[in-house]
């Protein structure tokens, strides 16, 4: 009975033992679950700082480099009015030429003697203009005898018909004698005013021919004026292709090659393409300055002109020239030259240095602006042009907004931050490139300072036994010691042991 009793209280102080032992693990785990808890809350309270600048309003105001030609600004080829052959010429390649100088003559044999032909025919026009003349002058004579002849005959004719009324005075036969003789003085009259009419027509005829032919003889004799070539206005001769007893001819019959070429070198023409989204800034009357490859180091001014007020198709360019007196002759037409074209904008805009703008997002182009509450907060951005390191951007932003100075989709919205300004000149700054590294194939960036830092403190963090996220900042939990994490599962393995024990 004894013995019974015995082994019942041992069985009892088994189970004690085995339901004491998980609770103390119990409660052991939970005081660590408080602690874990007590250290994520220290780090959730601390915030990440960022280096912050704020958007600023400036007037774009850069020099570009775009290529430009060198042109004279006057450029003639000079070809002869009428074919002929060269009889002299008195200029060559490099001559000086005034306005008015006499640089070729032409002989033109075949311009001579139409020329004379048409003097021939104006004289014989003329002879022909007299001789109408002469009858007419005839013919109104005619008609004035004529006309006298009819007045004395009609005279006669009516004393005649009075006197015939007395019977016996005047025989019947006469009056009707001299009545026919005053019709047929009137068909006379009439046909000698037809004559004169004629004349006259003919008269006016010829002497519209002679005033024609008297033209076309002045044609003539202007045409043969253009067998001289003067120089059209001061210049260099550039080009000389024909010489004494050449046969040439005007532009557009033949394969005649200009006589010469004439240019005006001390005034030329810059030529340079301006861009699309820089042709809102060009101004008329601005200095710009460009460069030659054959003075290095030198820059030579000259002043925007005239404007092509058309976009190239297909470049998307605007051709732009300038004025450059070149009294030195140092600069010469159809030479390179590289053009400091200044471009600039006639209101401000806003700009930010170039890494706070994110443009690797799959998502969007924006800025991390930092508002009032210390809230990271993404604002969709489109980017303008360049200005040193800084960039234009038009979006929902003003003037004086905080934004992070390293824009990146790392910095979630929403995300509670420190700001830190940063000095005008070190945002300013080129920024340093990021070196990357090539690992089994695949890229990938070396992380910045602030993640640098991030990564130091997990790892300072690790080995204080709490482990903090690199990218957030917050804890993870307390580390535990690989001993007290074996000594846990064996002081579990060995409860489990006794109670099959105490089962059996």
């Amino acid at each position: 009975m004894y013995a019974l009793e015995l082994s019942k209280a041992k069985r009892a102080c088994r189970i004690a033992w085995n339901l004491a032992v998980p609770t103390c693990l119990s409660l052991t785990l939970f005081s660590c679950s408080n602690a874990t808890k007590e250290v994520i809350g220290d780090q959730v309270d601390a915030v990440r700082e960022l280096p912050v600048v704020t958007v600023q309003s400036k007037i774009l105001d850069r020099v570009d480099q775009l290529p430009g030609e060198i042109e004279a600004y006057q450029d003639v080829a000079i070809y002869p009015k009428v074919p002929g052959f060269i009889k002299w010429i008195g200029v060559d390649r490099g001559s000086i030429v005034k306005k008015g100088q006499l640089m070729v003559g032409l002989i033109a044999p075949e311009l001579f003697a139409q020329r004379n032909e048409a003097f021939a025919k104006t004289e014989a026009v003329t002879g022909q203009l007299h001789e109408a003349e002469s009858r007419l002058s005839s013919a109104k004579a005619q008609v004035l005898e004529v006309n006298a002849k009819l007045y004395g005959d009609n005279d006669t004719y009516t004393r005649t018909k009075e006197a015939s009324l007395v019977p016996g005075v005047v025989a019947p036969n006469e009056v009707i004698v001299l009545g026919k003789i005053v019709d047929a003085d009137r068909e006379k009259l009439r046909a000698w005013q037809e004559n004169v009419r004629a004349s006259e027509n003919q008269v006016k005829s010829l002497k519209n021919s002679v005033q024609s032919q008297n033209q076309a003889t002045k044609n003539y004799q202007d045409i043969s004026d253009y067998l001289t070539i003067a120089a059209p206005f001061n210049g260099y001769i550039t080009e000389r292709n024909m010489h004494v007893g050449s046969f040439v001819g005007p532009l557009g019959k033949g394969a005649y090659p200009p006589i010469v070429r004439i240019q005006q070198l001390n005034l030329l023409r810059i030529v340079t393409p301006v861009p699309e989204i820089d042709t809102s800034g060009v101004v008329p009357g601005a200095k710009v300055q460009f460069t030659v490859s054959t003075h290095p180091g030198e820059r030579f001014t000259g002043q925007v002109a005239r404007l092509g007020n058309y976009l190239d198709q297909k470049t998307r360019t605007m051709p732009v020239e300038l004025n450059y007196w070149n009294h030195d002759n140092r600069v010469l037409p159809g030479m390179f030259c590289e053009v400091y074209w200044p471009t600039k904008r006639q209101h401000s805009t806003f700009f930010v240095p170039l890494t706070a703008v994110e443009t690797n997002s799959t998502i969007e182009t924006f800025v991390c602006r930092v508002n009032k509450d210390n809230k990271v907060e993404w604002v969709k951005v489109k980017r303008g042009q360049m200005m040193g390191n800084m960039v234009e951007i038009f979006g929902d932003i003003k003037e004086g907004d905080t934004v992070a100075l390293h824009g990146t989709d790392e910095l979630r919205q929403g995300t509670d931050v420190k700001p830190v300004p940063v000095d005008r000149r070190t945002a300013e700054a080129a920024p340093v490139a990021r070196p990357s590294y090539h690992s089994a194939g695949a890229s990938f960036v070396v992380p910045n300072v602030e993640r640098e830092a991030s990564f130091r403190s997990s790892e300072s963090s690790d080995s204080s036994g709490t482990r903090t996220s690199p990218e957030t900042g917050r804890s993870l939990g307390t580390a535990v010691p690989s001993g007290a994490v074996q000594s846990s599962g064996t002081a579990q393995s060995s409860t489990k042991t006794e109670s099959s024990e105490s089962r059996r």
